[in-house]
């Protein structure tokens, strides 16, 4: 049989309406030619540490690093049903066809499922960028043996690798040593490192005045203002005395025309939207998460079939589809009608949107052909219109500004004065509500126009009023979620050059379709909140960030060369063996560091004033909750240590359970047998987080001495 895994049930049932035919199963589908099944994300995932040996349960400095060689998986326990599904169905196949996410993500999901079943038959790779009928049925019938995709599970396993190496590692070297937790994350730590950064910058900047001279000159045609310049062109002044004096000797003249510049600058179109501009955009226009903004166009992708793959990194297309171009937006059209009339007869797009070395598994976020066919959610249509907008707004002409410099002087002290007028608006027509009101694809564009007066070179002016203006320097703005996406691209690097900008993609912070999963957590982890849509890092991410003593993991830069080596893996240009070597030399190097310094970090005010004693699995913070003593860590890092209050007929104490926690062991204490025979015994806390009876009267006890599960692993509280 042709067994077809897809990534989750919706999509398998898409794929199989298309086929036709359907009979449905427990955990599969069947159709006229295909069995088809799917994953629910990851069914298989890399060992946990304990997996290895049952000693590093407990958190011991002496045994770091750990460095699995080779690495073991292990099947996710909430999925396990629908995976023995799968590995039944895998043993029986005859070929396989993969249709998981067309992306690093998707192909490690059924590599990993491959591996642990240990099915190696014939495998083809079915790639989607659509979802629409007519997309899969083409996709169908352009099946590609799946070696040709080897490289994208080569950088996914490795990138699992390494944030388990480096994740597993700092966190434990840094948290017995702190003796609290303190997590670490490949990507996570140096996104948060920046939040903090900025917020200190912003807390330690002290405001320098500066002063500018300004001027309202009166001319025939109309007044305009000017303001004071140096031959260099620059306009700030230090000390009010030098603009005082400046003022003083310029004061009752009169002025004169000293050049009209005037020329037509092009103001070229915006680029077509990956995932990362669209989450900007919708940050800035709606206010959106990157989380929901994802949500929302996979919601697009998936349910209505309306937009393309979302999860992409490219601005730019393939030559193939600039046929598809006018059909995608007259579709788009019939939610905006107002628009239909600038779609051009002819497209022929430009560079900035067509380049083939420019697009690797997924072109630009695009509308797909097929119209909306059930009404959007209120949300959803803001997405499609932002794509639809900003795809139209890529293939139309420049813009087209008339720019006008004016310098005037007063004596031999020169003053300028800028103007422009859109005289053809060309893409931001698609933006334009009317005349004088404008919204456009970037929150942050300039939209002012400034008439000036008809004037001439070597007419005179007078002076209506000039007076020194007091400024002041101002801090960088707190990131938001757009200007922290900006900053995750590029790797902390500030750049406005759009061509740089595009070529440090490769070396940013984890990938578009990772970030807004990483910025969800440090929100719902603590370490950062959201006030008037700015990020700001809270006390429990400052004492985080303020704690790693390792530069190197808060380093953006050093965290973009790793991205763009996973990158160069993808591309075949890079061997999977030497990242693995370089990344355990690091966290080697990493724990090492670590070991040398002494680590401080401030408690959490949340748990420190209830808090009874240190976990002795992960260093925690051990408080008392409302059927037992637990690891504060559950939550944020899952650490599962706990003492339950009830044990065997006697109920613990707070100050019972700060001696078993402290000195591993209590005073005697009575119990109770299942029997209900009442007996006395110690209770000790042994390495592994487990308790034992040491009993005082072995007769009486009805029971053998061996440990009992009462500081045991529980799944949730």
């Amino acid at each position: 049989m042709k067994l077809l895994i897809a990534e989750k049930p919706s999509v398998a049932r898409d794929i199989a309406g298309v086929i036709g035919g359907v009979k449905r199963h427990d955990g599969y589908l069947e159709t006229n030619t295909h069995i088809i099944t799917w994953a629910l994300g990851h069914l298989v995932t890399l060992a946990d540490a304990h997996d290895y040996d049952a000693k590093y349960k407990t958190w011991r400095m002496e045994d770091l690093p750990i460095v699995p060689s080779p690495f073991r998986l292990k099947v996710i326990e909430k999925t396990k049903a629908q995976y023995r599904i799968v590995a039944s169905l895998l043993k029986r196949a005859e070929e396989v066809v993969v249709a998981t996410d067309a992306g690093r993500e998707g192909q490690l999901i059924y590599e990993l499922i491959a591996l642990s079943t240990g099915y190696k038959g014939p495998t083809k790779r079915l790639w989607l960028s659509s979802m629409t009928p007519t997309a899969i049925q083409d996709a169908l019938k352009r099946l590609k043996d799946n070696r040709v995709y080897q490289n994208l599970f080569f950088a996914g396993f490795a990138r699992a690798q390494a944030d388990w190496l480096t994740g597993i590692n700092a966190t434990r070297a840094m948290t017995t040593h702190a003796g609290t937790l303190l997590p670490i994350g490949r990507v996570q730590t140096p996104t948060l490192a920046m939040i903090v950064q900025r917020d200190l910058t912003i807390e330690q900047f002290t405001p320098q005045p500066y002063f500018e001279l300004q001027a309202q000159f009166v001319h025939d045609e109309g007044t305009y203002k000017g303001t004071w310049m140096n031959r260099k062109r620059e306009t700030r002044m230090d000390q009010r005395e030098d603009a005082q004096r400046l003022l003083e000797k310029l004061r009752g003249h009169s002025g004169t025309i000293r050049d009209v510049e005037e020329k037509v600058v092009h103001e070229q179109p915006p680029q077509l939207f990956d995932l990362t501009s669209l989450q900007r955009t919708a940050n800035q226009k709606y206010g959106f998460t990157a989380e929901r903004t994802l949500q929302l166009a996979q919601s697009l992708y998936e349910k209505h079939k309306v937009l393309t793959y979302p999860r992409t990194d490219s601005r730019y297309l393939s030559g193939d589809i600039v046929p598809t171009l006018r059909r995608r937006l007259l579709a788009a059209s019939a939610q905006f009608p107002h628009f239909r009339a600038l779609i051009p007869a002819q497209i022929r797009p430009t560079k900035r949107v067509v380049n083939a070395t420019k697009v690797t598994d997924h072109h630009a976020i695009l509308p797909t052909e097929q119209p909306v066919s059930a009404a959007l959610r209120p949300d959803e249509q803001k997405i499609y219109e932002l794509v639809s907008k900003q795809t139209l707004a890529a293939l139309l002409e420049p813009a087209e500004w008339a720019t006008t410099t004016i310098v005037t002087a007063i004596m031999d002290e020169m003053f300028k004065t800028n103007g422009r007028v859109l005289v053809k608006p060309g893409w931001k027509a698609v933006f334009q509500v009317n005349r004088d009101t404008r919204t456009t694809a970037s929150a942050d564009e300039d939209e002012t126009e400034t008439t000036l007066p008809a004037v001439t070179k070597g007419d005179s002016v007078q002076v209506a009023d000039i007076q020194v203006v007091e400024k002041e320097t101002k801090p960088p703005a707190h990131f938001t979620e757009a200007s922290l996406l900006s900053a995750m691209e590029r790797a902390g690097r500030e750049v406005d050059d759009e061509v740089l900008a595009e070529a440090l993609k490769a070396r940013g912070l984890g990938t578009p379709a990772t970030r807004a999963a990483v910025l969800e957590k440090l929100k719902r982890d603590g370490y950062v909140h959201v006030a008037k849509k700015q990020l700001i890092a809270t006390e429990k991410g400052r004492s985080l960030i303020a704690a790693i003593r390792v530069d190197a993991l808060k380093s953006p830069e050093l965290t973009g060369d790793w991205e763009h080596r996973l990158a160069q893996i993808e591309a075949g240009n890079y061997d999977v063996r030497q990242f693995i070597h370089e990344i355990t030399e690091f966290t080697h190097i990493v724990v090492g560091s670590i070991r040398q310094f002494a680590v401080h970090v401030a408690p959490d005010p949340q748990t420190a004033s209830t808090a009874v004693g240190k976990c002795p699995r992960c260093g925690g913070q051990v408080v008392e909750t409302k059927k037992s003593f637990a690891c504060a860590n559950w939550k944020s890092h899952g650490c599962t240590f706990c003492v339950w209050k009830q044990i065997s007929g006697h109920n613990m104490s707070a100050a019972q359970v700060k001696d078993l926690l402290n000195k591993q062991r209590t005073r005697p204490l009575k119990f109770k047998s299942k029997a209900g025979k009442p007996f006395q015994a110690r209770l000790l806390l042994n390495p592994d987080g487990t308790t034992t009876f040491e009993f005082l009267n072995q007769t009486d006890s009805g029971a053998t001495g061996k440990k009992r599960p009462y500081a045991k692993s529980v799944p949730r509280r």
